[in-house]
């Protein structure tokens, strides 16, 4: 039997390609990733290492610095349309933190505190650690970084580096390094494979793309961070997300703006615009002197500070309009919120008890209260406000995880059962399969505990539930081919 040269190298390439998709995990005594870098560079390689002293060190807060690289800045560009590199694979890596049962400090607020206190060392750090009660320091490193675009190939290489420090200790006592390439493109073997492969590597330097390597690099580097204890809230459960009423991320070109005519006006401007400390404090102060306070400009405007990092300043700005205009509850719950990220738990609750007194049908209201008392230990209130909250909204998602997961660590597993089963269900109707998953696990987990509390045929629905995003992905495909 004879194979054409075409199809031979069409085959090698395919053996090719499955061989350098894997990823392997080196655990590693004294390591110095530093020298591990490229060693098969089309091969993802984890190098990591676990301190002897990790579980007695273990932090409970971890704060991500900004990333170290000798790089120049201008190297992380990689098309005018993406952010710099180094920014994107920070923020992936926070996201994918997040997701771990460990306290973390937004990137906003680390950026605003590293400014103010001008921490520039790893000993200023140490210090500002201490400062916010924050018990770890993740520094990230990108130790070698390129991308190259060939016509018909493109290639990203990437070298990163994790070290979680003790700040306590001040020794490294976990740290993982990854080497990855992310190649695209083919040999040309007829004119349509040019085609082809030219779209493909030029589609690899593509935003999207960008995002998904950072994304894929996060997840396997922090995969060997161990995650404290089983089954617990996560930091996600325990968020209390910010409003969606403003979009203070966006990236859309400053309009020109000096005199507001209107509250409305000015609303829009911060709304649309990216966030610029002076000129939006300027504005505010402007149309407050000129026009008098108004209760929704000082939400959308003490919001952005939150969500920038600028706390103490946007409590100031609430806390004013809240001695001249009736309470808000909108601006109370912003000021619980505001409270709880700088674990001023007291005051985040007069805040959160406020807002309630003002709007007592609010189920986030409620799930505020509820994480707040979770995080002092105060179940019996915690159960309380989560209570009120499903007496408010029963399908309500984040309420009946959380009290599923405080009836599991209670050993109420016919109550967790019922609640996971709820959230399960919810989940499905808002088309969040991944949620659904995870109720699903958690469930099963309990059926190997206690088999008795879990209901058959409610796991068979909910399984058939998880089925039919499969078909509707096939039926999507089938549709779009």
């Amino acid at each position: 039997m004879c194979i054409s040269i075409s199809n031979l190298v069409k085959l090698i390439f395919i053996i090719f390609f499955f061989n350098s998709c894997s990823t392997n995990y080196i655990k590693k005594e004294n390591i110095n990733l530093k020298d591990e870098g490229f060693n098969n560079p089309l091969k993802s390689n984890v190098y990591f290492s676990i301190s002897e002293d990790f579980d007695d060190s273990r932090p409970n807060c971890i704060f991500i610095l900004p990333v170290k690289s000798d790089i120049k800045h201008k190297k992380f560009i990689l098309t005018s349309d993406t952010e710099r590199f180094d920014k994107i694979i920070r923020k992936s890596i926070y996201a994918h933190l997040s997701a771990l049962n460990y306290r973390d400090i937004e990137l906003s607020r680390i950026d605003y505190l590293i400014d103010k206190h001008n921490s520039k060392s790893l000993n200023d750090f140490f210090d500002l650690a201490k400062k916010i009660d924050c018990d770890g320091i993740l520094e990230i490193k990108i130790n070698e970084f390129d991308f190259k675009y060939l016509g018909i190939y493109s290639s990203v290489n990437v070298f990163v580096t994790l070290h979680l420090i003790s700040s306590k200790t001040e020794d490294i006592i976990w740290e993982a390094g990854l080497d990855e390439l992310k190649a695209k493109g083919s040999v040309p073997l007829s004119p349509f494979s040019i085609a082809s492969g030219l779209y493909s590597a030029t589609n690899n330097l593509k935003e999207e793309n960008i995002y998904s390597i950072a994304d894929n690099i996060s997840r396997k580097l922090l995969k060997k961070l161990p995650n404290p204890r089983d089954l617990q809230l996560l930091a996600s459960d325990l968020e209390l997300n910010i409003s969606d009423k403003i979009n203070v991320n966006n990236v859309k070109d400053k309009e020109s703006i000096t005199e507001p005519l209107s509250h409305k006006e000015f609303q829009n401007f911060i709304t649309n615009n990216q966030f610029h400390k002076k000129e939006f404090e300027k504005l505010y102060t402007d149309i407050n002197n000129k026009i008098g306070l108004n209760k929704e400009s000082t939400y959308i405007y003490a919001n952005s500070l939150f969500k920038n990092g600028y706390y103490e300043e946007a409590i100031e700005k609430i806390s004013e309009i809240e001695l001249l205009i009736e309470s808000y509850p909108d601006l109370s719950f912003l000021k619980g919120k505001i409270y709880y990220n700088m674990q001023d738990y007291t005051d985040a609750e007069k805040s959160f008890i406020r807002a309630i007194s003002k709007n007592s049908n609010s189920a986030s209201y409620f799930n505020a209260l509820g994480v707040l008392y979770i995080k002092q230990n105060k179940l019996s209130l915690a159960d309380a406000s989560f209570t009120k909250a499903l007496d408010i909204a029963p399908n309500n998602v984040k309420a009946n995880t959380i009290m599923g997961v405080i009836n599991f660590n209670l050993k109420k597993y016919d109550e967790a059962v019922y609640y996971f089963t709820n959230s399960a269900i919810s989940s499905y109707e808002n088309n969040d399969y991944t949620n659904l998953a995870k109720n699903i696990i958690v469930i099963e987990k309990i059926k190997k505990i206690n088999p008795k509390v879990v209901n058959k045929d409610i796991i068979k629905k909910l399984y058939k539930a998880l089925e039919r995003r499969v078909s509707k992905n096939e039926k999507n495909s089938s549709n779009i081919n």
